[in-house]
């Protein structure tokens, strides 16, 4: 009778841990699984949707549809603003350059008819001129003209390593000549009185230089001596330059 009870109360523990441990570890095995499903959901519903971005056609087909769907007063609203950008984009874009090639060209087409009527008045003696000498290049005006003719005859003597020369400028007479005419409504002389010296072998090249360059339009007056103490060339010169006179003043 004792082993009998015995065995009963030894089954009946064996059974209830048996059964108190499948249940812990499907409670367990439940709970883990809602768990780890609750946390994918979590992170999908945290994920970004990706939106794919339309088309040129169906943005254009949107914007139709939003347009038409406005009311009549509105789109008659937009259309006219599109308008009004339409003809500023146009008059900036496309009829301003317009009108500055029409404005250039007729500069172009008087600057012809101004020389097709010069040309009725060149004389032969001027035409032979040209042919032997080349174009004639226009006078500067007179405010640059000063400053231009000391730069120019600074350079030529620079070149030439002349140094420790004098400089002395004076408005001469006003140019008479009829041909002068075509060059201006009225042209000054400038003049600069220039001494310096030189060697001999250098001489011609520093002349040839000054009467070559183009803005100096003539030498009207040279005088040359020799130094004895220094061997060299003293050289006095007037060199002239033509400007068209400021202001346009009478003849003098």
């Amino acid at each position: 009778m004792n082993d009998a009870t015995t065995h009963l109360s030894v089954a009946s523990g064996v059974d209830a841990s048996v059964a108190s441990g499948v249940d812990a570890s499907v409670a367990s095995g439940v709970d883990a699984s809602v768990a780890s499903g609750a946390d994918a959901a979590g992170s999908a519903a945290q994920a970004p949707r990706k939106v794919a971005r339309k088309g040129l056609r169906e943005q254009a087909a949107d914007m139709r549809g939003r347009f038409g769907a406005l009311p009549t007063r509105q789109r008659w609203l937009v259309a006219g603003t599109l308008a009004v950008l339409g003809w500023l984009v146009a008059d900036e874009l496309v009829w301003a350059p317009a009108r500055a090639w029409a404005a250039e060209s007729e500069r172009i087409e008087q600057a012809l008819d101004r020389g097709a009527r010069r040309e009725s008045t060149v004389t032969t003696d001027l035409r032979r001129s040209v042919a032997t000498f080349g174009p004639v290049a226009l006078p500067g005006p007179a405010a640059n003209g000063r400053e231009e003719l000391a730069r120019a005859i600074d350079d030529v003597l620079r070149k030439h390593k002349v140094g420790g020369y004098s400089y002395e400028a004076r408005t001469g007479q006003r140019v008479k000549d009829a041909d002068a005419g075509i060059l201006g409504s009225a042209i000054d002389r400038l003049q600069a009185e220039v001494k310096f010296e030189a060697k001999a072998e250098d001489l011609p090249k520093v002349i040839a230089d000054l009467e070559s360059n183009p803005v100096i339009d003539g030498i009207t007056s040279l005088r040359i001596d020799k130094n004895e103490q220094t061997r060299k060339i003293t050289v006095q010169a007037t060199i002239e330059a033509w400007v068209q006179s400021a202001g346009g003043r009478g003849g003098r």
